[in-house]
């Protein structure tokens, strides 16, 4: 026997400029952290709301720091739940400009928990992706990163190293044989190597402890 689908989900029509990121505010709960000023206004009505969503990294324009944005998948849309069919009471939520219907003499269209459960699904699956190709770029430009400093100090410190010991460890071995001018660059670049693996170790430790 087939389950009878008891949800109840309608779609929203939303005021322009009511689907930009709402202003983060202290005490907000994780989940709530990256919610649109349309997904705000009708949380805090106590309304249960779902805008379909994805997400971009752009460069600032001036000081090319990586920024991450949350953009609605379809533009001037948000579905909300409604068991009680609270539909007076989410029109009336600034931000909303109507309940979507296929005329206006005709009440608004059902969605089935289906069609809401494929959107779910492919936002998460989009999000995982994300959240993977952030990874591979960070450990990406950590390894050039470290790369780069062991390569300097591969130019300051005595030839000989064997393929076994790393130039982290040779530089620990020569650290206090170096000339004045040599031995502060050197720890300045033992330092940027350090830090840039200490959170990694933190972590690690965590995990154990």
């Amino acid at each position: 026997m087939a389950v009878k689908d008891t949800t109840r989900w309608y779609a929203v029509r939303t005021v322009p400029g009511s689907q930009r990121m709402a202003k983060a505010l202290e005490g907000m709960p994780a989940h709530r952290k990256d919610e649109s000023v349309i997904e705000r206004q009708l949380r805090n009505q106590g309304i249960d709301v779902y805008m379909p969503s994805f997400k971009i990294e752009v460069k600032h324009h001036r000081t090319n720091e990586i920024i991450e944005r949350r953009l609605p998948l379809l533009v001037g849309y948000a579905f909300v739940h409604l068991p009680n069919l609270e539909f007076e009471k989410v029109r009336g939520v600034e931000g909303v400009m109507c309940m979507l219907a296929p005329s206006r003499n005709s009440g608004p269209i059902r969605f089935p928990e289906t069609t809401i459960a494929k959107l779910m699904l492919a936002e998460f699956d989009a999000c995982e992706r994300h959240l993977h190709d952030q990874r591979v770029r960070t450990e990406t430009a950590k390894f050039m990163k470290a790369e780069g400093l062991r390569g300097q100090l591969k130019k300051i410190l005595p030839k000989g190293r064997a393929r076994t010991v790393s130039m982290r460890e040779w530089a620990d071995r020569f650290i206090d044989n170096l000339n004045d001018g040599a031995r502060p660059k050197v720890l300045g670049i033992i330092k940027e190597l350090d830090s840039l693996y200490a959170d990694e170790a933190v972590a690690e430790i965590a995990k154990v402890a």
